[in-house]
This record gives C-alpha cells, sequence and structure tokens, in this order.
C-alpha cells in the first residue's frame, strides 16, 4: 500500500508563512496537502469522484477558520493533523448525507474506479493487482466508522497517532486500539477472501 509523502515544505515553514500573509501562504498549503486530502477522502469514502469535492469542501472551510485566526494561532498550528481533522469532519458528514451505494462503478476492463494500473504488467498481472486492490477496499469499507479513520491515517497515511490523536481528538491509546483493531479486522478479512 502506498504511503503518503510529508509536504514538500513542512509544516513549522507553512504555517508560518499562513501567519504572515493568507493570502500568499495558503496556495503552497493546498499544494502540500491537496494529495493526502484527496487521497485520504477518497479511502473513506471509496468513492474518488466524490473525494475531489469534499477535499475542495476541506480547503474552503480551512481557509475560512484560518481568517479567523490570529497570526499567533495560525504560526502554532500543526498543519497535517488540523487538516485531517477537518478532512475527518467533512468525510463523516458525507457518509452520513451520501444516498446509499448500490454498486461501484468499474471500467470496461474491470478496474475500479480510481484504480491507477501501472501500463507495462501484462494482463494476467492487473486483473491479479485489481483483484487484490478491490479486496483491500472492501475490508478498508467494512470497517466501522470508529476503526476506519484510525486505520487509514495510520497504515495509508503514515500520520504518527499524535497526529491522529489530535486529528480525532481522541486519546493516543484510543486511536492505537482502533488502527490496530482495524487492522486486525482487514488481515481477517483478507485471509477469508483469501487474497
Amino acid at each position: 500500500m502506498a504511503v503518503a509523502a510529508m509536504p514538500a515544505a513542512g509544516d513549522a515553514e507553512l504555517a508560518a508563512g499562513l501567519a504572515r500573509d493568507l493570502d500568499a501562504g495558503f496556495e503552497p498549503f493546498v499544494i502540500a496537502y491537496r494529495s493526502c486530502v484527496v487521497r485520504f477522502v477518497a479511502r473513506m469514502l471509496g468513492d474518488s469522484g466524490r473525494a475531489e469535492d469534499v477535499a475542495q469542501d476541506v480547503f474552503v472551510r480551512a481557509y475560512r477558520a484560518l481568517q479567523s485566526y490570529p497570526p499567533e494561532r495560525r504560526a502554532a498550528l500543526r498543519l497535517r493533523s488540523w487538516t485531517y481533522a477537518i478532512a475527518h469532519n467533512l468525510t463523516r458528514n458525507a457518509v452520513r448525507d451520501a444516498p446509499p451505494r448500490t454498486a461501484q462503478l468499474t471500467y470496461e476492463d474491470g478496474a475500479e474506479r480510481g484504480v491507477v494500473i501501472d501500463p507495462e504488467p501484462g494482463p494476467e498481472a492487473l486483473t491479479a493487482r485489481a483483484e487484490t486492490w478491490h479486496a483491500v477496499q472492501m475490508a478498508i469499507g467494512a470497517l466501522s466508522p470508529r476503526l476506519r479513520p484510525a486505520f487509514v491515517m495510520r497504515y495509508l497515511d503514515d500520520l504518527s497517532y499524535d497526529e491522529i490523536a489530535a486529528a480525532l481528538q481522541q486519546p493516543v491509546g484510543t486511536v492505537k486500539a482502533a488502527a490496530h483493531r482495524g487492522a486486525l479486522a482487514v488481515r481477517s478479512h483478507l485471509e477469508n477472501e483469501h487474497v
């Protein structure tokens, strides 16, 4: 599974830029976090199309919040966990407000929407990869709303337990337990599917 890369500019540098000049500092902030937020939301929703819309809302909400913060508070922000907290909250709202899903969209070749396929492997490798990724997505989708955010943030987006705890506003021990239980549930699901 791919791990989310840390933004090129560090949190402290981005926060300092936002404190100096919100409008000038916001674009580098969005550039640094956009792909991480879209991936997180897509994993949480299981729908890459809706993830783009929710991610856009994350940055709109972030900008509005930052406008209300004095420069000192902007400079002190732990941007990574703060941004994931906004993304988590908006994702929960999107899940709650979404109509029930009836079917997952797939391409004609059977690959799920949002699955990036390397053009070099042969047809068998592509089929195996798509089937494996589908099984992983199904396992993640089967996680309870209590376990999924901690699992995705820890094992797919590579956030530290402290960052996850700040984003979810939960104690570190609770986050560790949820991530671990999520990992066990995903493993069990995959073993039952014989992947």
